[in-house]
């Protein structure tokens, strides 16, 4: 058996100290009868209180303001508050054109954050998710071409311009 060091001892004889008095408080202590007696007093008193507080509380009734409260968040809207046309309409608008456009108006990022070489086969993590080469993106109208430890080149199909993304680390 290897020889213990300091450290080694300290922990063991601590832990053999709990043992012993886990030994000795479940086995060897006797209980004592007043021990069980306050355990069924404080049972007692808590069954009391708990009467107490359900004869106090009202049976069935609310108070006005709550239950004015409760009608009025049962009924339908006339208005909603949260709904403005301006903002939606410019929404919309903003939506058609980034279609009618190709997505080419609005910028796309990547986040080359993971290279694996799991036997023979190279993965990359682009936003969260691992690709082959060749595989196409969730981003429609983007393929992994190729796949570098430092780096991945994606190629957009559909203008054929490449983006080199680096590693983040």
């Amino acid at each position: 058996m290897p020889k213990l060091t300091r450290q080694q001892i300290i922990i063991l004889s601590i832990m053999a100290l709990v043992i012993v008095f886990a030994v000795y408080d479940f086995l060897i202590a006797p209980r004592t009868k007043s021990e069980l007696i306050d355990i069924g007093k404080k049972t007692s008193e808590l069954e009391a209180f708990l009467a107490d507080i359900t004869s106090r509380l009202p049976k069935g009734s609310l108070p006005t303001a709550d239950a004015y409260v409760l009608s009025r968040a049962e009924t339908g809207w006339v208005h909603d508050p949260f709904y403005e046309r301006k903002s939606i309409r410019e929404w919309e608008k903003r939506k058609e054109r980034a279609k009618a456009g190709g997505g080419m108006s609005q910028r796309v990022s990547f986040s080359y954050s993971g290279y694996l070489n799991v036997s023979n086969k190279n993965l990359a993590i682009i936003n969260g998710v691992e690709y082959e080469a060749g595989d196409p993106l969730e981003i429609e109208g983007y393929v992994l071409k190729k796949i570098y430890p430092g780096k991945v080149v994606i190629v957009n199909e559909k203008s054929g311009a490449k983006f080199d993304v680096p590693l983040q680390e």
